[in-house]
């Protein structure tokens, strides 16, 4: 490797020490959905707040009916109806009964529920043949979760199920991180607008199909872009949109980062006041890959092969976007087995495209490799990457560390 040239694991290495989890902004838990917690959020009540019943039935004093048996049957008035919406009830005493709903609160005095089908009605009294206990399908106050009780932890996606348990408690607002704000260039004369696919623009021979691919992998990771854009080979033009203020958090630029007369992703990053924080990184695809830094802005320059994107998006942005975004590091890799052999060439660390499915427990990796797998159809059915080591030989059922979104 050439003084400029890093290691994955270095170049990741030196992009976390700038990254910082972005700061952490008020967010209702409904609006949080996908977010990260910054601190601990716990639950503003108990629920149910009062004790309630998980039957249609009768609520009633225990002690009332422990002598009922079948010829010996204990009769009780019904002195009122509870429903679910029901918020003031009378106390029940002793010889009396509330009628009460699934969900409805147990009156006070009241200390256990008979299941409709558990009695017997005769106009506006019960009579009641078997015994019960103290709290027959009676839900106690904090019985599905107790007030204080943590949801959500530092570092934690809040997922729908978590908010609509912080909305149940009544919590108004968390502290979470935002969702870290990218925008993309994909730098190249030949390329046009991908959604019109080439019609606005004569001279442009293929849609811009990298946008789409590195806007999707971002969005999939949990970031917002907020533009993109075809910026044809004009190096004053890309100087002129990096020298902007208030760039977002990541700008990924792909293409023009070779080395010939037309290649100024580099130079065009420097004039505008980047500094490098690497120069290449020592993967294959991606070798050409390069790292800067403005202010609190950091600049991916990709190279333009559509594969070589999806490796290094894998191989070096994935893990920034984690820290970002609030999300412990990964300080275990996540390995898979192969189903087939795979071998590399010797030199630079190989990212090989690869599907994913679990076999029981085990992860499974089918690798996209050889003539009959051209890169660009790899990548349409790969879920993520294998990490081989140049020159290394791997058998079937061997391990490797896999790079994914999945995961």
């Amino acid at each position: 490797m050439s003084e400029h040239t890093v290691s994955r694991s270095r170049a990741i290495r030196h992009l976390l020490e700038i990254a910082r989890p972005l700061e952490a902004v008020t967010s209702s838990p409904f609006e949080a959905i996908g977010l990260v917690s910054s601190n601990d959020i716990s639950a503003f009540c108990d629920v149910p707040e009062q004790p309630c019943s998980v039957r249609d039935g009768y609520a009633l004093q225990a002690a009332d009916i422990e002598k009922a048996a079948a010829m010996n049957p204990v009769r009780l008035v019904v002195t009122q109806s509870v429903h679910a919406e029901s918020r003031i009830s009378s106390p029940v005493v002793s010889g009396e009964a509330a009628r009460v709903l699934t969900g409805g609160l147990v009156p006070f005095g009241a200390d256990t529920v008979l299941a409709e089908e558990d009695i017997e009605q005769e106009n506006e009294t019960i009579l009641v043949r078997t015994p019960a206990r103290k709290g027959w399908f009676v839900r106690q106050a904090g019985g599905e979760i107790s007030m204080n009780a943590v949801i959500s932890k530092p570092g934690m996606v809040i997922t729908p199920q978590a908010a609509a348990v912080m909305i149940r408690t009544r919590v108004k607002s968390v502290q979470v991180h935002p969702k870290p704000r990218a925008r993309v260039l994909a730098l190249g004369s030949e390329l046009s607008d991908p959604i019109c696919c080439g019609q606005d623009c004569d001279t442009a021979r293929f849609p811009a199909d990298n946008l789409v691919l590195t806007r999707g992998l971002l969005e999939q990771s949990g970031v917002r872009v907020t533009e993109t854009g075809v910026l044809q080979d004009n190096e004053n033009a890309l100087v002129e949109i990096l020298s902007q203020k208030n760039l977002p958090d990541i700008v990924i630029t792909t293409g023009g980062t070779g080395r010939s007369e037309r290649d100024f992703a580099r130079s065009g990053a420097e004039k505008s006041g980047f500094t490098m924080i690497f120069t290449s990184v020592d993967i294959r695809p991606g070798r050409h890959a390069f790292a800067a830094r403005r202010d609190d802005t950091l600049l991916f320059g990709l190279p333009g092969p559509p594969a070589a994107v999806f490796a290094c998006f894998h191989a070096i942005i994935l893990p920034i976007i984690r820290r970002l975004r609030g999300l412990p590091d990964q300080t275990e890799p996540i390995m898979a087995r192969f189903d087939q052999g795979v071998s590399a060439r010797p030199g630079s660390e190989w990212l090989v495209q690869c599907a994913l499915s679990f076999k029981g427990s085990g992860l499974i990796a089918t690798p996209f490799v050889g003539k009959e797998v051209p890169p660009m159809l790899g990548m349409a059915k790969a879920h993520g990457l294998a990490v081989i080591q140049g020159g290394d030989a791997i058998l079937p059922g061997g391990e490797t560390e896999i790079l994914s979104t999945r995961f």
